[in-house]
């Protein structure tokens, strides 16, 4: 039997959940069915560990992270260089992920091979009101023209769906639930003594620790996080709060720690491999993003049973429960989002019980196993027979095909 061939495509392999994501399924596909391919941008913080684990590997150059005008001759070369790459490779399914290399490389697919069933990814929306108006609605209309150019719209959080089908992109395309999985068995270091890790990172023996894993990057919102952490320290002292990650905003955020003069209490050590034993020592684990479809590092604190204080935002919901295993705050409320970490840190058994009820909670559709499941079955439903003849560029999607959307996320 032939192998499906899959095409995937993402922006750059920065750390991330996105990544994450397309790394695992790419390693944990049925290769006696699948053969997977992947393409990204250069320069990517997980470039070197794609080249180690992946032999079918592509970098496309012109690809650049940024929406600017400035990147348009970058962006027409890297459509001619993701197309050049789609001959080459031939592939029968193309999978873009990420919101630059969904629109470059669904048009890439439409104009240089239309044999392939095209499927894209929004591991969140990617553009919030925040950023402006104007901004908002050219990626709204930019997507819902990308979406008549795609078979399939994947979605990992229920309320991306809902949001995308209210601005009404992908009408009258195919639809499908695949929420981003991780291993919930995490496994800390043989004799991992929670007080030497501590000592390691130079905080008290007795302190607590609140802790946010994310890029610096405007949509993650990390002055957010500095400003909430100035909030809490002007009334609990023993108290530390860790930002782990890099990203344009860095400097910012550290600078407006020094001038709030809480720089001791506040710190940034960059990206971590060990964010494992990091959360093993947390008391509340905090996000600020402004928009997120499934964050990973959420779900790995809720493997470590650790409190979440979160923006109640996109698919946050959908994995913490407000009032019972975390909680949620509005957007922009600053005040009261510090208020509920101060809640956490000050009621142990407040933060006992969300704990037990974390624990008691079924995570099962954000496992990896039953991610790759339903990504083999969406691809296995797109390649039931070969077709032939030439494709027309936009897909025409036949009146009530779309699937109507299941709530329990399960639309296979």
């Amino acid at each position: 039997m032939d192998k499906t061939k899959i095409l995937y495509f993402i922006t750059a392999l920065d750390q991330g959940g996105a990544q994450n994501s397309v790394l695992t399924t790419i390693k944990r596909l049925d290769k006696r069915e699948f053969e997977p391919y992947l393409a990204a941008g250069k320069g990517g913080r997980l470039d070197g560990k794609a080249k180690r684990e992946h032999k079918n590997l592509f970098f496309i150059p012109a690809l650049k992270h940024d929406v600017r005008a400035r990147y348009f001759f970058h962006d027409a070369l890297a459509i001619l260089q993701m197309g050049l790459l789609m001959r080459k490779i031939r592939p029968d399914i193309v999978h873009t992920n990420a919101p630059k290399a969904g629109i470059l490389g669904r048009l890439a697919a439409r104009i240089f091979w239309r044999k392939a069933k095209v499927v894209h990814t929004f591991h969140g929306l990617g553009f919030a009101k925040e950023h402006g108006e104007k901004h908002f609605d050219f990626f709204v209309k930019t997507e819902k023209f990308c979406a008549s150019l795609t078979d399939v719209l994947v979605f990992v959080s229920k309320k991306n769906a809902a949001e995308a089908a209210q601005l009404g992109i992908g009408k009258g395309v195919r639809s499908e639930i695949i929420r981003a999985g991780i291993d919930f068995d995490r496994r800390l270091p043989r004799n991992f003594n929670p007080a030497a890790k501590k000592n390691a990172l130079r905080l008290p023996p007795t302190s607590r620790v609140v802790l946010a894993i994310a890029n610096f990057k405007p949509l993650k919102n990390p002055i957010h996080f500095v400003l909430a952490a100035y909030k809490v320290l002007s009334q609990i002292k023993n108290v530390y709060f860790i930002y782990t990650g890099d990203g344009p905003l860095k400097q910012t955020a550290s600078n407006l720690a020094e001038h709030l003069g809480i720089e001791k209490k506040v710190l940034f050590p960059g990206w971590r491999g060990d964010t494992d034993e990091l959360l093993a020592i947390s008391d509340v684990y905090v996000s600020t993003s402004l928009r997120e479809g499934v964050p990973m590092s959420l779900l790995e604190a809720q493997a470590h049973r650790v409190p979440a204080v979160c923006y109640d935002v996109d698919g946050i919901s959908e994995v913490v429960s407000d009032n019972r295993t975390g909680f949620l705050v509005k957007v922009n409320d600053i005040s009261s989002l510090a208020e509920k970490v101060k809640a956490l840190l000050r009621n142990n058994g407040l933060r006992e019980r969300f704990k037990e009820n974390i624990a008691r909670r079924d995570f099962g559709e954000f496992t990896v196993p039953v991610m790759i499941r339903r990504q083999e079955q969406l691809y296995r439903s797109l390649m039931p027979r070969k077709h032939s003849g030439k494709k027309p560029f936009f897909r025409r999607h036949k009146h009530g095909a779309r699937r109507k959307f299941n709530p329990t996320g399960d639309n296979n």
